[in-house]
């Protein structure tokens, strides 16, 4: 049986995984398909430091990926809660 405490450690855990796919996925979008060499061409040496616009969206915008990471979540915790993530294993 789950206690309290490790319910509420789990659900940080999930969120804290889920808030820092966001934030990689942020930081990542304006040079997704990019080069070192064109990373460095447009951003200087040090490559991407802060949040910049990518796909014609503001800075730190989220993409696709965030929002299908969201969905899975969702789907997740839709089929716990009629059961349809219980262990079927025996013993």
């Amino acid at each position: 049986m789950e206690t309290r405490t490790s319910a509420s450690s789990l659900r940080s855990r999930i969120r804290g995984s889920l808030l820092a796919g966001a934030v990689g996925d942020a930081l990542g979008a304006p040079i997704e398909f990019d080069s070192l060499a064109a990373i460095r061409r447009v951003f200087g040496p040090e490559g991407l430091r802060d949040y910049a616009p990518a796909y014609g969206r503001e800075e730190g915008a989220i993409t696709d990926d965030t929002q299908m990471s969201l969905f899975v979540g969702e789907g997740l915790v839709l089929a716990a809660r009629v059961g349809a993530l219980e262990s079927t294993r025996d013993g």
